[in-house]
């Protein structure tokens, strides 16, 4: 008899309710980015001194996805005068001369392209230019299509997980109790007890992976009775015997002992 216990990771994909992709915290990082002369007359790095217009430049999100706008967050040195910002986006080697907000729409990028962006920040008849780092759009996990709800029975249970890019999924197990496997290709758990195992609980993770190597875990666990051959089972039969037959030994004296003196 199986005993489920589901356990779920929250993933990174938005649709149906699926138990995807365990996201683990990046550390939050301040870009260093690249000075230029605050104006034409200025022939040297302003070198971040507290003159400089901007302070700090940032992407958001700092790991973009193919799915997600990324915007550019700047942080400014406004005082009491009003402060104008544009941004120059830059895709590989296309500068997007239609594109001059602080959000890029996710429409002009792809899995794989390089995304830099160019701010050009003025206040009064200052300006100051700075160009930010970088970002390479990465690879989004595949997302796990099926319902958590619907898992009753190991054997014969099908995990579907499809890749947002486009590409091909393979499914891994990890953990699960003896007898138990998962189809590579297709998805699909296979499970013969063994009936010399042991019983216990049993955590169980099962991986989708893209072809870039992303993953999207399902987690969950289960509990598995001993088989009949398993040394557990063979010390309960022996336990139970020897019960009942002390049992029968006590009534067997019970029934030969000499009545008592009145």
């Amino acid at each position: 008899m199986l005993t489920f216990i589901l356990a779920f990771s929250l993933g990174c994909n938005m649709g149906t309710p699926a138990p995807t992709v365990e996201l683990k915290p990046i550390a939050p990082k301040t870009i260093e980015p690249r000075k230029k002369p605050r104006n034409a007359s200025a022939a040297t790095d302003t070198g971040g001194t507290i003159e400089d217009l901007i302070r700090e430049i940032d992407y958001k999100p700092e790991r973009p996805t193919p799915f997600a706008d990324i915007e550019v967050v700047v942080d400014v040195e406004r005082g009491d005068a009003y402060v104008d910002i544009d941004v120059s986006w830059r895709v590989n080697d296309k500068t997007l001369i239609a594109q001059t907000s602080e959000v890029l729409p996710h429409r002009y990028f792809e899995k794989g392209d390089a995304v830099t962006a160019t701010v050009t920040v003025t206040k009064g008849d200052e300006e100051q230019v700075l160009e930010a780092h970088t970002v390479t759009v990465a690879n989004t996990p595949p997302r796990i299509l099926t319902n958590p709800n619907t898992l009753s029975t190991l054997d014969g249970f099908r995990v579907r997980a499809e890749d947002p890019d486009g590409g091909r999924v393979t499914y891994h197990l990890k953990g699960g109790p003896p007898g138990m496997s998962l189809g590579e290709k297709t998805g699909v758990v296979s499970y013969k007890p063994s009936k010399t195992a042991e019983g216990g609980a049993y955590g169980i993770v099962i991986i989708a992976r893209d072809e870039d190597g992303a993953e999207s875990e399902w987690r969950f666990s289960i509990d598995v009775s001993p088989g009949s051959d398993s040394e557990t089972a063979k010390a309960e039969r022996a336990a139970r015997r020897a019960e009942a037959e002390a049992a029968r030994d006590a009534k067997r004296a019970a029934r030969t002992a000499p009545p008592e003196d009145e």
